[in-house]
This record gives structure tokens, sequence and C-alpha cells, in this order.
């Protein structure tokens, strides 16, 4: 039987990033080169039993604090607590704590979404695996998205809120229209790109909170996630966008090849924004031999998972070494004695809300204003948990290496 045949453009993860050493020097001659290569999508390992009951609750939980209208708000996610999820049950509200006072509806819906398509939940109705059918929460957040979306004028496309809350919408509007090939998805999720194509810098190649602006590369981070959803989902991205962001990370990497990255170019390498600049170099086609990208995961590994206190790095971090894969993953995941402790899953585990001292608050994360409280901590902390079975590795084990010296 023939392997079905995809569109394969340079930037694209997964098994088509093993086309990248072939397309080097093509790429050098013809920028916009575009590939056809047969795939096939790696069988990914199911999830390990406490992580799938940890992710069930936390998708439980985010479904019965969304509101009528299918947003989630960071602030007052409480206050729209209801019985069951959309579309029955009755609204009464709880006590659940927000630990926020951040009002971005737009972020707060993208954030509540996101967990349910990493765990293929999409708003085609029928329940996934014979689990709860979650098909009606992820219609109404899209519907709510989109409704919030500028149709025309200087802004069309855009989401609004601020710089993350557009990344992080139209990072999950490419991903439920590369699940579902949904013609109704496509124009929004096109016309979100193009705002966010539009809105990067076209001097230094990064994105921060008004268009054109110098970036930083906590920012860029989520903008060229998205673009490259948008490319895995068939949507058009210019070439120039993904030289841009490559131009930006050279600046923010702190030295050639040195694998730390700042906030901003010209600033001092963090653990946080050093795991965002890999992932961003990895999705660019890094490849695993890469000196700067070895150097950079020994410097993620020398802060392991819950020694930061900060799950956006964990959440960075876990993509990046889940990708490097082997003996790299595995002191991630599984901890240095590979027993579970000290590794990302079970920290992820120990830290979830028992409901032992609020009940409403079972299945959740707390989080900070800097993370958007508990709902944002709560879908970061679900979709780490969730990249074995959201992320093929990038990588074929045998052309990555142990940490350099």
């Amino acid at each position: 039987m023939s392997l079905p045949r995809v569109r394969c453009l340079v930037a694209v993860t997964g098994a088509c990033l093993l086309a990248f050493a072939a397309l080097g020097r093509a790429r050098a001659l013809a920028p916009e080169v575009e590939v056809e290569v047969p795939i096939k999508e790696p069988k990914k390992p199911p999830l390990h039993p406490a992580t799938e009951k940890a992710v069930a609750d936390g998708l439980r939980w985010l479904a019965l604090h969304q509101a009528a209208d299918g947003h989630w708000g960071l602030h007052d996610f409480n206050k729209h607590a209801r019985t069951i999820p959309l579309p029955r049950g009755v609204v009464g509200g709880d006590k659940s704590t927000p630990g926020t006072t951040r009002k971005n509806d737009v972020a707060g819906t993208a954030l509540g979404l996101l967990p349910f398509l990493a765990a293929g939940h999409t708003h085609k109705a029928g329940a996934k695996g014979g689990g709860p059918d979650y098909s009606k929460v992820v219609d109404a957040s899209l519907r709510s998205l989109i409704s919030k979306q500028s149709k025309a004028g200087g802004d069309k496309g855009y989401f609004g809120g601020d710089a993350y809350a557009h990344a992080l919408a139209t990072i999950a509007l490419c991903e439920a229209y590369k699940l579902t090939s949904d013609p109704a998805l496509k124009a929004s999720a096109q016309f979100a790109v193009d705002y966010a194509v539009a809105a990067q810098d076209p001097v230094g190649g990064g994105w921060r909170y008004k268009p054109k602006e110098a970036g930083d590369t906590s920012v860029t981070g989520w903008y060229l996630q998205a673009l490259v959803r948008a490319r895995m989902a068939g949507l058009t991205v210019p070439r120039i966008a993904m030289r841009r962001a490559e131009k930006y990370l050279d600046a923010a990497e702190t030295s050639k090849n040195s694998g730390g990255y700042a906030y901003v170019p010209g600033g001092g390498e963090t653990p946080t924004m050093t795991a965002v600049g890999l992932f961003c170099r990895q999705y660019l086609g890094a490849n695993p031999r890469n000196p700067g990208l070895r150097k950079g995961v020994k410097k993620l590994k020398a802060h392991p998972p819950g020694t930061t206190g900060n799950i956006y790095y964990d959440y960075y971090a876990t993509q990046v070494i889940h990708h490097m894969g082997g003996d790299h993953w595995k002191f991630w995941n599984l901890g240095p004695a590979g027993t579970g402790r000290g590794g990302i899953r079970d920290q992820l585990i120990k830290t979830q809300d028992k409901g032992d001292k609020n009940t409403d608050n079972k299945g959740t994360w707390a989080g900070t204003e800097h993370v958007g409280g508990r709902l944002g901590a709560t879908s970061l902390s679900l979709l780490t948990l969730q990249v074995p079975q959201h992320h093929s590795p990038m990588y074929q084990p045998e052309l990555v290496l142990p940490d350099p010296e």
C-alpha cells in the first residue's frame, strides 16, 4: 500500500524535518522550495495511566468552567461554573480561585481550548476513544474566538486582547483546521496568520506587543509557533517570515552557538528564554547535532522540571527535550534515576490540585499573574503532559548525540 503524500514545506516539523538535510543546498539557491515527500506518521506511545487521569481531570474542570457563549475568562471563570459541560447544565458559579485579575477573554478562550485539541477533541460530533464528547465545548470556543476576530480594516484577522492572545488564538484555529480540514475554519485561520505576518518586525524579524515593533523572545515564540502550525495545516505562510524569525533568533542568542537566549537581543540569557529560543530553532529546522542546540539542551537539563517554579519554562523545555528523544527525554520525563521522581510527568501529577482544600479547584494547577493565573497554568500544565501524545519526536534517534562536555 502506498503511503499518503503530503506537501512538506521546508520549515515544517516532525517527519518532514528529515528532509531538511537534503534540502539545505537547494534552499540556498531557491528559498521558496517546496517538496512532496511520503510521510508515515509515527505511532505515538499511549500516555501513562496516571497522566491520562490527570489530563482527564483537567479537561473536565475546563469544560465545567466555560461560559455559555463559549469563552473562558482568566479572571472570572468561577462565575461561569456549570453542573455539566456545554450545551447542557446549570450555571451557578463556584468557589474556584482564578489567581489573576487580568481580563483577556481571547487569551483565556485559546488557553481553555488548546488542551482539548491536543487530546484530539474537535468540533465534529462524537466522543474520542469512548471518553467524554467535548465536541460542543470545542465548537462553542471556536465560535467565540471567530466572533471576536476583526473582519475588515487595517487589523483584519486580529482577535483582540493583545499580542499573546492573538498568537494563542491563531495557534488554536490552525490546530483545529489541521485536525478537521473544515473549510468553515480556513478563512479565519488564514486571516489570523496574515495579521501575524504583517505584525512582524520587518527589520529585526521578531514580534512584540505592537505590530512591527522590535521583538522579544517571549512573544516571538508564540507567533512562530502559530506560523508553524499554519504551515502544518497547509495554510499560506511567506517564507520570508520564517527567514526573518531566524534573523531575530541569531540576534537573541547571547553569542553564536552558545545555546543561550535573552529576552531581547543584547540581554543576558535566562533559562526560560533559552527554552523558547531552542524551541524556535528546532521548528526552523535546526540539525540535532547543531552545536548551539546541543549546548542549549545541556543548559535546560541543568534546570530540571520543577526547579524554576515556572510552568512557562517547563512547557517549552519539555517540547525541546522531547524532540531530542532518547536519554535526553528519559532524563526529563522520568528523572535522573528513571523512576519518575524528579521528572516532568510525576512533577506535574504531584502538583495538580487534588481538591483537598477546595474541591472546586480539583484538576487544576495554581498559577501566577504572569501565566494567566489558574486557567493559564492549568492549560500549560495539561499541554506539557500531553507532549508525548500530541507531538512526534523530530529527530531520528541515531542522529542525536549525548550532551557536549
